[in-house]
């Protein structure tokens, strides 16, 4: 086996870490409230920091990967999830807990950075097909930890010994980074810091991160507000709306299998933009289907159509800073996140004003803007090459 494929597929174990570190708070919140009594204020503010801890890892993992390497940074990342995993599960003050999530945060958002940069270097020619396999294994770990929560629970498992094996698990992959060679540092010495935060005013770090921005903001509000949108519209319970999170992030899980084929054959725009129309033809049958089982089918077409948003702009932005393209990858994915969590606060006002009914509006909104920038990344960047 190659060595390039090696680093994919270990570089697939340690992205999984990032898709538990996603749903972790709502997985254990129940361990939360038993074992220490917290309150749904509590928990909020765990979901907070524990997204401040991400943003922090995604916003500092380029300049560290381009100073130290790829191994350092993963083993970091992955060595502070199991100390929050690990500090959750045997802590015996409740005010740690946050600074727990926080560490879990950082971890993921470090790890979630250093492999799509690694994977998109180690393939340069294809780079957004073998990103969008990567996004495979962040799926896996996103459903896998609820569901085997879920059966451990129901065969009587305690949480404290499902979240330890959990964090036992993350010991296989940091065995195989250990082990494994990859890619050293590119420079000697740090980015300066007046150099990297004016890489936040070039025109295509604006792009692609202002598409991020938005396609953080999709991927953010539809697990949070489809099922209270669904239970309000077609009537149906709270607990069958909850359907529409685990069908969207199987879609998205499903078609990025598929784009790994694709983004090899077909041009890499064309792809994208097709997938921009069936995520709005899903989007018109969510908002405006007859039934339940009709906006459920919406919402699985609206996980197809957004798998290609983000490993496609995650390729265009390493080919477009071939010098810097940790500083580069850190800069939009951290506002890729800042999408996801301000308009996600945003959408909470604008439907606890105006109602819930109102949620397709905002999806219509953040798709109007996606297809204005595509249309500027086109004509500005990609044309001019």
């Amino acid at each position: 086996m190659q060595l390039k494929t090696k680093q994919f597929w270990v570089s697939g174990l340690v992205m999984m870490l990032f898709g538990i570190t996603m749903v972790v708070v709502g997985t254990i919140n129940n361990f939360l409230v038993v074992e220490f009594g917290v309150d749904k204020l509590f928990i909020g503010l765990c979901a907070s920091i524990l997204a401040a801890g991400v943003f922090s890892g995604l916003f500092s993992f380029g300049p560290m990967v381009e100073q130290w390497g790829y191994k350092p940074v993963m083993l970091g990342g992955l060595l502070l999830a199991i100390a929050g995993i690990t500090g959750i599960v045997y802590t015996p003050l409740v005010l740690y807990v946050p600074v727990f999530f926080f560490f879990i945060g950082a971890g993921g958002g470090a790890v979630n950075g250093a492999t799509n940069m690694l994977v998109a270097n180690i393939f340069p020619k294809n780079n957004s097909a073998y990103l969008s396999l990567l996004g495979v294994f962040y799926g896996i770990g996103a459903l896998g930890l609820p569901l085997l929560t879920s059966l451990m629970l129901e065969s009587d498992f305690p949480y404290q010994t499902i979240l330890t094996l959990v964090a036992g698990f993350l010991f296989i992959p940091i065995l195989l980074v250990s082990f494994l060679k990859f890619p050293g540092a590119v420079r000697s010495a740090p980015i300066p810091l007046r150099k990297f935060f004016l890489m936040l005013t070039h025109p295509a770090i604006l792009l692609f991160g202002f598409y991020m921005f938005f396609q953080g903001s999709v991927e953010g509000i539809i697990p949070v507000w489809a099922p209270s949108y669904l239970s309000e519209i077609t009537g149906v319970t709270y607990e069958k709306g909850l359907y529409a999170i685990t069908i969207s992030a199987t879609g998205l899980t499903f078609a990025r299998l598929l784009l790994g084929r694709f983004l090899k054959i077909y041009p890499t725009f064309h792809v994208l933009l097709i997938s921009m129309v069936i995520f709005t033809f899903g989007t018109i049958i969510f908002g405006w289907g007859s039934s339940f089982l009709i906006s459920l089918a919406g919402i699985a077409i609206m996980g197809l159509g957004m798998a290609a948003f983000f490993p496609v702009m995650m390729g265009y932005t390493v080919s477009h800073f071939p010098e810097n393209p940790g500083t580069a990858l850190s800069l939009v994915m951290a506002m890729g996140l800042g999408g996801n969590l301000l308009i996600n606060y945003i959408t909470g006002i604008m439907l606890d004003s105006f109602g819930v009914d109102k949620f397709i509006y905002m999806i219509a909104a953040l798709i109007l803007g996606l297809f204005i920038l595509l249309y500027l990344i086109k004509t500005r960047l990609l044309d001019q090459k």
